[in-house]
């Protein structure tokens, strides 16, 4: 199973953690954990390259975080909020349809 744990201050989401493989399918055919990763890797990518917000994340075998860092000015600040609650959404509706394989969770982080 993934789990992604979402991270806000307050009501705002400042970041993620992904860990885990789905365990839909063997490798390659795991449609649960494609759509997770595109996902996932495509907010990083909106953030990083459209917001061109200066952000640290990791990635590793099943996994993949990324947190906005709390000096991050205000405009890039909504920005990469606003990507980041489009990844929630499409996260939650593939955890509507595949529980068994996808878990979220929300966590509060201090500032």
């Amino acid at each position: 199973m993934t789990v992604i744990t979402v991270c806000y201050r307050g009501n705002s989401i400042a970041g993620f953690k992904a860990k885990g493989h789905s365990g839909y399918a063997e490798r390659g055919e795991d449609i649960v954990c494609a759509a997770i990763s595109a996902l996932t890797q495509t907010a990083v990518l909106g953030i990083t390259e459209l917001v061109k917000a200066d952000v640290q994340y990791s990635v590793s075998d099943g996994g993949l975080c990324l947190m906005l860092p709390s000096s991050l000015e205000e405009d890039a600040r909504e920005r990469a909020e606003l990507i980041l609650g489009t990844m929630l959404l499409g996260l939650r509706s593939v955890e509507e349809k595949y529980s068994d394989y996808l878990k979220i969770i929300k966590r509060e982080v201090k500032a």
